[in-house]
């Protein structure tokens, strides 16, 4: 594993061992330094992106117009851009740059949505809804071009042994800032709800102006951070070569069915769980991030730590398979959180959610692996453009599938086994089957090392059984602590 900055050894009489420590240390120093301002930047990160997906930005696209169509549409758009990483890994391979690339594309992706606050009022109304989704794109485009440098960065800076933690440690802090990010922008935007229109108007303008900047500082930390592995030019770099090397591995075309099936059963559900909350459920502001965003991010702040502990222990491959098999219920599940019985279906939502930290860190875990630098081989940013070129087509026919459905079905209504369903619950079965679909791709994974699902599950009851073991007998403890510290208190007096 290649390490931030380089080793100057002086040998001054002592032996090459001994002469070797000291530039260890400082190089060991210099990784944590720089995982550290990566976590950091992370927190304002994921509050830009809690609030760009959060209810702020459903109410702000209805406000502007959005037709229905277009919900799909742009539900697909950060798929969409996803068009862009190839080019941007032929970059980065050919020229180098990947840190400059990696932070002049991302501030431009994030600045933009600046620019989507101001629509309206910089705009004639005709153009509310058009502009959106111009400058989405754009951003969701530029912040594309910076995926593979990352990456490929993120492979050479976090070590492979601790990178299932280290992830996991990075989301939790994502997690704390996304949960303030999103109560304070539901708690807004319902007062301004409460006095106008037009207080609502400018309130979402304020959260995604403030949410813009966030994103921007998340890049602009990354200055900061060293990037002392960073491949030279090659002008031998031929693109067709670049897209041909990563696609001889039969595993890595495995994994890109897998991401194919598993983005398009999601890539569309977010906005249309949002529609139904507001529509169907006819949720607050504030009550719909805090079921939709608030408890999710909860869910994840426990089930983050548990499932890179156990990506650690037994491998990735039967991560995918368990958490995967969990997660496919959670789209189903929607169907059962009605306005007068919902408490059920979203415990079954939640559960089931708990599932997707899982798959996210597996599978990024596994893209790691196959975009690790090794013996000077130039591919490494490759895999993961056609990785993400692979999901931003499934993300992009998810869109236009959910749109169509939406659009085509918007008044229709029936019923299976006496729940309620609309267009919605037609979308939510059809993410259930295609991560099933997901979970077949993800079966003919080769990980050699890896345990059998059977041993993940035994690592998975065992850590529930532990933390739930502590949430019941921490407050006995704590209770038995306090009389220990009362009883000797009174004896010495």
């Amino acid at each position: 594993m290649k390490h931030d900055l380089p080793v100057t050894i002086v040998t001054t009489g002592a032996t090459p061992e001994a002469a070797a420590r000291p530039g260890d240390d400082d190089r060991e120093s210099a990784t944590r330094r720089a995982l550290r301002l990566v976590t950091t930047a992370w927190a304002f990160g994921a509050a830009w992106m809690f609030t760009v997906q959060g209810a702020a930005m459903t109410r702000y696209a209805k406000m502007l117009g959005l037709p229905q169509f277009w919900f799909g549409v742009f539900a697909a758009l950060p798929f969409i851009g996803a068009l862009a990483q190839l080019p941007a890994s032929f970059f980065i391979e050919r020229f180098g740059h990947r840190k400059t690339l990696f932070v002049a594309a991302g501030v431009c992706h994030r600045t933009l949505w600046i620019g989507v606050a101001l629509i309206p009022w910089v705009l004639p109304g005709a153009w509310w809804w058009p502009a959106l989704m111009v400058l989405s794109t754009t951003s969701y485009f530029a912040g594309h071009l910076s995926g593979p440098a990352w990456v490929s960065w993120m492979a050479d800076l976090v070590p492979a042994r601790i990178r299932g933690r280290y992830f996991a440690q990075r989301n939790q802090v994502g997690q704390v800032s996304a949960v303030c990010a999103t109560l304070a922008a539901g708690y807004a935007l319902d007062l301004a709800q409460a006095a106008s229109l037009e207080m609502l108007m400018r309130t979402g303008s304020v959260v995604l102006a403030l949410a813009g900047i966030a994103g921007t500082v998340d890049y602009l930390m990354f200055t900061a951070v060293p990037d002392a592995t960073a491949t030279r030019a090659n002008a031998n770099v031929n693109l067709w070569r670049l897209v041909r090397e990563p696609l001889r591995d039969r595993n890595f075309r495995r994994l890109l069915g897998f991401n194919a099936a598993l983005t398009f059963s999601i890539a569309y559900v977010s906005q249309f769980v949002w529609l139904y909350l507001f529509d169907v459920m006819h949720l607050s502001n504030t009550k719909a991030n805090l079921m939709w965003m608030v408890m999710q991010l909860g869910v994840w702040a426990v089930s983050y730590p548990l499932w890179g502990r156990i990506i650690d222990k037994a491998g990735r491959k039967p991560v995918l398979l368990v958490a995967g098999l969990i997660f496919a219920f959670s789209g189903a599940a929607w169907i059962f959180v009605t306005r007068e019985h919902w408490v059920a279906g979203y415990i079954a939502v939640i559960v089931a959610t708990a599932a997707w930290p899982g798959l996210d860190l597996a599978n990024f875990s596994l893209l790691l692996a196959m975009s690790s630098s090794r013996g000077g081989r130039r591919q490494s940013s490759a895999c993961v453009a056609i990785n993400n070129f692979v999901v931003g087509i499934a993300g992009t026919v998810s869109g236009l599938v959910g749109g169509i459905i939406a659009q085509t079905l918007r008044d229709w209504h029936t019923t299976i086994f006496g729940w309620p369903l609309t267009y919605h619950g037609v979308l939510f079965l059809l993410t259930f089957v295609m991560r099933l679909v997901a979970v077949a791709w993800a079966m003919r994974l080769e990980e050699p090392r890896a345990h059998g699902p059977r041993v993940t599950l035994r690592y998975l009851s065992a850590d529930v059984y532990s933390n739930i073991q502590q949430v019941f007998f921490a407050p006995a403890r704590l209770l038995w602590h306090v009389g220990r510290w009362t009883l000797r208190i009174s004896r010495e007096r």
